[in-house]
């Protein structure tokens, strides 16, 4: 089973079944969040595979917090 992030990248919405739609092309998940594709913004989580397609995901909190701290340090780690 994948672990999607549960809020969208702006960490601005909720995803649910109804407000997101993930597309694995190219060993990469692209997870949209449908209500900030309409306002323009890159609202696109890329999330590299590792390993083969899993038969499932589901959304996690967890997941939507590690990747915004990761984004942070590279952030930091970069303007150094």
């Amino acid at each position: 089973m994948a672990l999607l992030p549960s809020r969208c990248k702006l960490g601005r919405h909720t995803l649910d079944h109804s407000q997101f739609r993930a597309v694995v092309r190219d060993g990469e998940a692209h997870i949209s969040c449908l209500a900030c594709t309409t306002n323009g913004f890159d609202d696109a989580w890329r999330l590299a595979a590792t390993a083969p397609a899993p038969d499932s995901a589901e959304l996690s909190e967890e997941r939507y917090f590690e990747l915004v701290l990761h984004r942070a340090n590279r952030a930091l780690t970069a303007s150094r």
